[in-house]
Formats: C-alpha cells, sequence, structure tokens
C-alpha cells in the first residue's frame, strides 16, 4: 500500500468514526468469543434442523405419508443428501464487536468499518496520539 493510499485509508476513517479506528476503544475478546460461541450455536441448531427435515421428507417417502406415495429411490435419495451434510461454521456472520470506551469508561459494541454518527464529537484516531 502506498503512502497515498495510507493517507486516504486514514483519511475516511476519520470521516466514519467508527469505534474501531477510535485510540479510546479497548477490545473486548472475551465478549466477542462469547457472540462467536452464540453464533455458532445458533448456525448449529439450523443445520440440525434442515438435516432433520431433509430426514423426515425421506421418512415420509418411505412410508407414505403426508400425501406421498412410497417412493424407495426418493428415500435413499434424501437420506443420502442428509448424510452428507456437513457443519461450516460462518465467523463472517458475527460482524459486531466490542470494547470498552476508555473516555467515557462505559462498553460499547461496534460494527467496524461502518459510519458512526453518534461518536462524531468523542472520536480521536488512533494514529493522531
Amino acid at each position: 500500500m502506498t503512502e497515498d493510499e495510507k493517507y486516504s485509508k486514514q483519511l475516511l476513517q476519520e470521516v466514519d468514526c467508527n469505534c474501531s479506528d477510535c485510540k479510546f476503544m479497548i477490545r473486548d475478546f472475551d465478549r466477542f468469543n462469547e457472540s462467536l460461541k452464540l453464533h455458532k450455536k445458533w448456525q448449529l441448531d439450523y443445520f440440525n434442523l434442515m438435516v432433520r427435515k431433509k430426514r423426515d421428507a425421506a421418512w415420509d417417502y418411505l412410508f407414505g405419508k403426508n400425501g406421498k406415495s412410497v417412493d424407495y429411490d426418493k428415500y435413499r435419495q434424501l437420506l443420502k443428501e442428509s448424510e452428507k451434510m456437513k457443519f461450516q461454521f460462518d465467523k463472517s456472520s458475527c460482524t459486531i464487536n466490542y470494547g470498552t470506551c476508555d473516555k467515557f469508561k462505559k462498553p460499547v459494541s461496534f460494527i467496524p468499518n461502518q459510519c458512526s454518527i453518534d461518536t462524531q464529537d468523542c472520536f480521536v484516531h488512533r494514529k493522531n496520539v
């Protein structure tokens, strides 16, 4: 990255006034990790629900339930699909970061690289020290 690009990036950060770039920000990795665990649990619960639904649909074809005719091929296909499903945690869905504002001594949460209107008055870029 050239010096001009670095300067432009810093100017944009100073306009955005995001807590992520503020010198008063003290990151709270414990709260962030708790949030990651919670998001992972939600995603795993949803994944398990989708697997269960696919297996239920397979059983419906096996026993001809819910108005579906008995279809052994469709049963095997859906069962095979449910067995192939693998859980993958998507960390990018956890965009909220946590910390403590050292200026106001209070906990804050923020989304990095987003403009923060409410911090326009208190923001000081971390490189302007």
